[in-house]
This record gives C-alpha cells, sequence and structure tokens, in this order.
C-alpha cells in the first residue's frame, strides 16, 4: 500500500529505493484506544501513513474545546507540513482512532532519504502539494446545510458510515469535524440512519404441559 502510494505521485528508477525506504519505516499499532502521537505548540518530527484506521487534526478552542480540522484515511499520509518540514510548533494535536495501524518516518529518516536518492525531493514536493485539498474538502462541506452535510460526509467517508463503521471514530469527533452540535448530530443521525432490529432465531421461551411419568 505505501510504495503504491508513493508511485501514484512519482516513480523513482531505482531497485534500491523501496528496500532502503523499508529499512527506514517503524511500524506502530494503536492497539489500547485513541492516542495522541503529537502535542500542540510542540515541533512535530514525525510523520505517519496510515495502513489501517484513521489520524485526525484537532485544536485547543477555549470555549469549544478540542475541534477536529482534518481527517487523514488509510492510504494517506498524514502530515503538517510547517512543522515537520520548516521546525516550526504545530498549532493543533495529532490523534490516531483505536486500532489504527501506521508506518512512522522521521525526520531524521527522510533526510537520509534524500541523502541516498536526491530526486526523492521531486517525489516529497509532489506528496506536500496535495495536502491543502483537505482544508478545501471540508470548506465545500461546511458550505452544506447541517444535514446535507452529514450525509454527504459520510458518501465521502464511508468507512465511518453507521451502517457500515469499520473505523473506530468517536461520534463527537465526527460532528466536531462537521461543525455541527452534538446534540443535533445524534438527531440528525438517527433520523437518516435508524438503527436496525435485528431479527431473533431463538426459539421463543414457553412454558409447555407434557405428560409425566411419577416414578416413586
Amino acid at each position: 500500500m505505501f510504495f503504491d502510494y508513493l508511485t501514484s505521485f512519482h516513480i523513482i528508477e531505482d531497485q534500491d529505493f523501496n528496500p532502503k525506504i523499508a529499512g527506514i519505516l517503524t511500524g506502530y499499532w494503536c492497539n489500547e484506544g485513541e492516542e495522541k502521537l503529537h502535542h500542540e505548540r510542540e515541533v512535530c518530527t514525525k510523520t505517519w501513513f496510515i495502513t489501517k484506521g484513521m489520524i485526525y487534526l484537532t485544536f485547543t478552542d477555549q470555549d469549544k474545546g478540542e475541534v477536529v480540522l482534518t481527517l487523514f484515511r488509510a492510504g494517506e499520509l498524514a502530515i503538517i507540513p510547517d512543522s515537520f518540514m520548516n521546525g516550526k510548533p504545530a498549532t493543533c494535536n495529532i490523534m490516531a482512532c483505536a486500532d489504527t495501524e501506521l508506518l512512522e518516518i522521521t525526520k531524521a529518516g527522510r533526510n537520509r532519504i534524500h541523502q541516498l536518492f536526491p530526486q526523492s525531493l521531486t517525489l516529497e514536493n509532489a506528496i506536500l502539494a496535495q495536502i491543502p485539498e483537505k482544508g478545501r474538502e471540508r470548506e465545500s462541506l461546511l458550505c452544506l446545510d447541517a444535514e446535507d452535510r452529514m450525509v454527504r460526509f459520510f458518501e465521502l467517508y464511508p468507512e465511518l458510515h453507521p451502517y457500515h463503521k469499520t473505523v473506530r471514530m468517536l461520534d463527537k469527533h465526527i460532528a466536531s469535524y462537521l461543525h455541527i452540535d452534538k446534540s443535533h448530530y445524534s438527531k440528525y443521525k438517527n433520523q437518516h440512519y435508524p438503527k436496525k432490529v435485528e431479527k431473533s432465531w431463538h426459539t421463543p421461551f414457553f412454558k409447555a404441559k407434557l405428560p409425566c411419568t411419577l416414578v416413586l
């Protein structure tokens, strides 16, 4: 998945590229619930490719608390460019949903890649160029009415759809990303996606009178 992601931006014609990159990557599994990978106001020296699950960026609002800004899904690279590339303190937190699986790249590892493969700078620039699309995606959603916003969101992120959810992202974070009050989000969700009643195939309990023989 990771190398398919890279080649979708730029192909590096060097047979040593993939093996060297694989040696720099570190596997990471968030197996104990949601996990904060990075704190706001600190320089971020890591980036993560998501093989399963989801990463989201948040910032702390004095009135609203934690506000979700950006989502990164499986098959994407989660990065705060200005912090990772330029060493500036990050303006947001990086959170991973429960059971998310990642490939971690440190800034030292990134520098090593550039030393070994100078042409990887072209690849990096191509990846960074598509990051602003994340902001435009959310802006387009916020132009819609709240209910339409939620419906469109589940079309864009079927892995979070109430009927076939495969990513363990909390509803309060989805509501925050959509800029919808939690109570209204629950109302809209229940209206559009009512809980399905599962049929039970168990034999119903009932009392039966059966003939019996008294043994003395």
